[in-house]
């Protein structure tokens, strides 16, 4: 099975597709420019717990915190079993709370158990195949996994539909009262198939 990814010839047509939708597209798109989308090529289980150091937090603030985590680690990623052997308040006292603190270790656990795919077994995975995955980790939600998809392994064809940046850029580029519910969104997000990453992309862009 072949998976479709982020390439420079797929952002031209997806670019081409999304313009041709209607005007509103066609101006944020003349607005925002080229799409300049590159996936983070890491081992998932880096990408995951980077994105967890990272979630609800300004991004000045979680730099620190994750330099500081690393501190521990020679300033490079630990290994599942490097980090497992960590005493659990030394990552306390690098600013994380006590939730992220379990879902670090809970990634760790997942990544040794294979929970977590490995940098050549994942690209063999469906969208869908890999959530599931992902979504048995307590502290791993839909929207990392997500995540993970379109700025990890460039999947061309997601769109987080609970994520707010996401439903205010529709917001704005159809400039509505309200926001669009999720499943509205979906219904929606239909018609930018199979290029719904790069829409998002746009999306978050739109404000």
């Amino acid at each position: 099975m072949v998976i479709p990814t982020i390439s420079d010839h797929s952002l031209k047509k997806s670019i081409k597709f999304l313009s041709s939708l209607d005007s509103d597209w066609e101006t944020l798109i003349q607005k925002v420019g080229p799409c300049l989308l590159k996936p983070y090529q890491r081992p998932p289980y880096e990408f995951l717990l980077k994105t967890i150091a990272f979630q609800q937090l300004h991004a000045k603030a979680a730099e620190a915190i994750f330099q500081r985590f690393l501190f521990h680690f020679n300033h490079e990623f630990p290994s599942p079993q490097t980090l497992l052997k960590i005493d659990p308040e030394l990552l306390r006292a690098s600013g994380f709370s006590e939730n992220k603190t379990e879902t670090l270790l809970r990634i760790a656990e997942a990544s040794i158990k294979k929970i977590i795919p490995n940098q050549d077994d994942i690209v063999h995975l469906s969208d869908d195949e890999i959530i599931e995955r992902l979504i048995t980790i307590k502290g791993i939600g839909i929207w990392t996994a997500q995540m993970l998809l379109m700025f990890n392994l460039g999947r061309l064809d997601v769109l987080p539909i609970h994520d707010l940046g996401i439903q205010k850029g529709y917001q704005t580029l159809k400039k509505l009262d309200v926001l669009p519910k999720p499943k509205a969104l979906e219904k929606l997000g239909s018609a930018w198939k199979p290029y719904r990453t790069i829409a998002s992309w746009y999306l978050w862009r739109a404000n």
